[in-house]
């Protein structure tokens, strides 16, 4: 299994009593969890007939397609609410996620975890989650060849602010030890410096934007410095 599918399987808690995997494609973490021993309900759902076809199959070769529930819809559109604990979209861009949670308001009862991983915008995810009242109770960051992936578990109930710079990498304090935190926020010093530099010479230091932008870099630097400090002073 890949390190970030990995990773999101151990995000979830093995004492839930139910998990669905929005957008399962393959099928493989659904497939894990029946493999596992994983005594709650398991479901698996997806937009299309095509990736949807392709996880039974898999789970009909591992033995386990008695164990998943497969669901063709949109999201959480036709998710019993009442058999899960635990839910899981991962693969999708940060406005697709937000969209789908947008749609399900029984998500607000507290009774249910959040494991989301946003291929792109994971700061539009995180300001979703902090200004509807979500917690997010852990971070973990994995890397695979060039590309780094975001994913985090959160809760409904009290949350707590996030500065610019934790809305794009996340809290250190909700990230695991050991973890690659680190590449994401060179990632995204990379993308910040690069934007620093597309403003016109001569406007740059009169712009607004461009000021916005140099905080969230030092944010960014001030946070890697602190990871850093951190991981030695750990080690």
């Amino acid at each position: 299994m890949y390190k970030r599918l990995d990773l999101l399987y151990k995000m979830i808690p093995c004492n839930g009593h139910g998990v669905i995997d929005v957008g399962t494609d393959h099928g493989q973490i659904p497939i894990r969890l029946a493999e596992s021993g994983y005594k709650g309900r398991i479901l698996a759902s997806d937009v299309a007939a095509g990736p949807l076809k392709t996880a039974r199959i898999a789970a009909r070769c591992a033995g386990m397609e008695n164990r998943i529930l497969f669901l063709l819809c949109d999201g959480l559109d036709l998710c019993p609410r009442e058999e899960v604990s635990d839910i899981l979209i991962a693969g999708m861009g940060g406005d697709t996620i937000c969209g789908i949670l947008d749609r399900a308001e029984w998500l607000f009862s507290g009774q249910y975890r959040l494991i989301l991983q946003p291929m792109t915008k994971p700061e539009v995810v995180r300001y979703w989650l902090i200004h509807n009242e979500f917690s997010i109770e852990l971070e973990a960051v994995a890397r695979e060849e060039q590309h780094v992936y975001q994913m985090f578990r959160a809760v409904f109930g009290h949350s707590e602010s996030l500065s610019d710079a934790e809305y794009l990498v996340g809290s250190c304090s909700a990230t695991r030890r050991g973890d690659n935190i680190c590449f994401a926020i060179d990632q995204q010093l990379r993308m910040i410096t690069k934007k620093l530099k597309g403003f016109p010479r001569n406007k740059a230091l009169e712009s607004s934007e461009y000021a916005f932008y140099q905080n969230i870099k030092t944010e960014l630097e001030d946070l890697r410095a602190s990871v850093q400090f951190m991981e030695f002073g750990n080690g």
